[in-house]
């Protein structure tokens, strides 16, 4: 049996989860490539759905073809930005069908303006939660034991609220949103809290990526900026960064969950040393 078929990653005591972003060619090497790389030091691993606000492999697909011959457990990215309540069901629906049990509710990036797109959100992150739950509506046998993630976001100040209402509307575990030190998961109701979470890290391959980061809502402290900014190898110093990280906030973490735009050779490296 698949462990992908397996109920929920809750079940984990510890998880380890990975990112991954397929490629937009017309073969599967790059899914046996990732399943290949990363089946022997991750749990977990997901892809988003339609990045950057623009044409994406669909993510159920996505996570199903890389988990589905190793010992890997699929969770893809399910967003309300491009579809409405009846679309949403039938893609869970259809990840159901085929053994995947664990989801990750996120916003989703806004859509690229070259499109002349415009988004749906018939219902919201918090809608689309309870929606998942209330999938065996239109099931004929009952619902599965499943995993519902969605976002922490350790930088917002009333981030203790959204909590509340995520995990009433049936959130079970959360992964945070990028971290390059341990300092913003330190506060007393983060350390104290209730549910299951794990840091999320974004390895640095370029400087450039540091402003597109920042407009994602991520904070730097002026000491971290400026240990990147003067770093002659920004991959190899962010690395160490979140190494650190998470090693002085283990003791209270359920997990790690790194997400290295499409570097999943840095990804298992990242892994391999914690």
């Amino acid at each position: 049996m698949l462990q992908m078929e397996t109920s929920s990653i809750n079940e984990l005591k510890f998880v380890k989860s990975v990112e991954v972003v397929p490629h937009k060619n017309l073969d599967l090497d790059d899914f046996r490539e990732a399943a290949a790389l990363l089946s022997d030091v991750a749990d977990v691993v997901t892809a988003p759905e339609n990045p950057m606000g623009l044409p994406g492999i669909d993510p159920v697909i996505s996570t199903y073809l890389v988990a589905r011959e190793y010992n890997l457990i699929a969770m893809p990215h399910i967003t309300p930005r491009d579809k409405n309540r009846l679309y949403i069901h039938s893609q869970v629906i259809t990840a159901l069908k085929i053994g995947i049990r664990n989801f990750f509710v996120i916003g989703g990036d806004p859509i690229n303006k070259k499109l002349q797109s415009r988004e749906v959100r018939e219902i919201d992150v918090l809608q689309t939660i309870d929606s998942i739950r209330k999938s065996e509506a239109f099931l004929k046998e009952p619902l599965p034991k499943i995993g519902i993630g969605s976002a922490f976001n350790p930088y917002r100040e009333v981030e203790q609220e959204i909590m509340a209402k995520k995990l009433e509307n049936g959130s079970n575990f959360f992964i945070s949103q990028i971290l390059f030190d341990s300092e913003h998961l330190k506060k007393e109701w983060i350390r104290n809290r209730s549910f299951r979470l794990s840091a999320g890290f974004m390895p640095l391959t370029r400087k450039g990526q540091i402003e597109g980061i920042k407009k994602m809502g991520v904070k730097f402290s002026e000491e971290t900026l400026k240990k990147l900014d003067q770093a002659d190898d920004i991959m190899a110093v962010s690395t160490r960064m979140i190494l650190d990280a998470y090693d002085d906030a283990k003791e209270y973490l359920d997990g790690i969950h790194v997400m290295p735009l499409g570097n999943n050779r840095l990804a298992k490296q990242i892994l391999e040393s914690i």
